[in-house]
């Protein structure tokens, strides 16, 4: 949906994408609770593979409703490659989710759109400006207060959800290019019809059979990235990346809050002081980009 005719979005068009954003929002946290929800009885193939074809369901009928061609990519070598980041994107935050504090996770989570800029400058040939750079260096800084290396034994967890946020970084940034390409119905099909593929034989060899009580959060890990994907575009049509990102910040009290009550989790102060660095950082770059021409 395209913004109102006048250059400036109006406060009401402001508040649409905030509402959006925050639903956006929600899904991201819904995730994290689902794998925790889900780890001691369901492995994290058998996981990935119900999202994946979940997702296949329901996002084939409005594919198809553009005929047979709207399946196909433009690039389906870049496709496979993204899908394969993609997947191990998932694997490592998952497996990290299942013995990190969720704050912790979330807080290394916010390095990802730093992340996403370096590596379109070395994938991409983008341009990069200085303030991002500083950015970058300022997020680091902000994973070294949380995890503390030299001061605390890192859990190898804690690695991996670095090693995710890399892999994110780079399906990022082959996203960007394939939305040159492809639309995001096909890109979101490719998606999901590539993963599930991928993800078949690995779920098959550990396979557990889901008990009812499974289903509301296996819905929940299915549903939320295609609600999540929706929600942002929407957002991003009403209101600028400087007026939503913030609002992501909302899922780390969320996430604490929601482990602390129902798995006695506990976080340090240093998380809090990492993730408000990291992502204060990412914000004022932002803020930045879109002041300047």
């Amino acid at each position: 949906m395209k913004l109102p005719s006048s250059r400036k979005p109006t406060d009401k068009s402001v508040l649409r994408g905030v509402l959006w954003m925050l639903v956006a929002v929600a899904g991201l946290a819904v995730i994290a609770i689902s794998v925790r929800a889900l780890k001691p009885e369901i492995s994290i193939p058998q996981l990935l593979f119900i999202r994946a074809f979940i997702g296949l369901v329901v996002i084939t009928p409005f594919a198809l409703s553009k005929g047979w061609k709207g399946l196909i990519s433009c690039n389906p070598g870049l496709q496979i490659t993204r899908n394969i980041t993609h997947v191990a994107a998932q694997y490592c935050v998952f497996f990290a989710i299942i013995t990190v504090p969720l704050a912790e996770v979330t807080s290394i989570e916010y390095t990802i759109p730093m992340m996403t800029a370096a590596m379109a400058a070395l994938m991409l040939g983008e341009k990069v400006k200085s303030h991002r750079w500083y950015g970058m260096a300022a997020s680091f800084c902000g994973v070294l207060l949380i995890i503390r290396p030299g001061f605390l034994e890192v859990q190898a967890a804690v690695w991996m959800v670095v090693l995710g946020a890399v892999f994110f970084s780079m399906n990022n940034v082959m996203v960007k290019k394939l939305s040159m390409l492809d639309s995001a119905s096909t890109m979101v099909f490719n998606m999901n019809a590539i993963q599930v593929l991928l993800l078949a034989m690995p779920a098959y060899l550990v396979w557990t059979t889901p008990a009812w009580s499974h289903l509301p959060w296996l819905l929940g890990l299915g549903l939320s990235g295609l609600v999540t994907h929706y929600c942002v575009s929407r957002a991003l049509a009403y209101a600028d990346t400087s007026v939503l990102f913030p609002l992501d910040f909302l899922r780390l009290p969320v996430i604490a809050l929601i482990a602390w009550v129902y798995w006695g989790e506990t976080f340090s102060i240093w998380v809090v002081a990492g993730a408000i660095v990291i992502f204060s950082s990412t914000y004022l770059s932002i803020s930045r980009e879109t002041r300047e021409p």
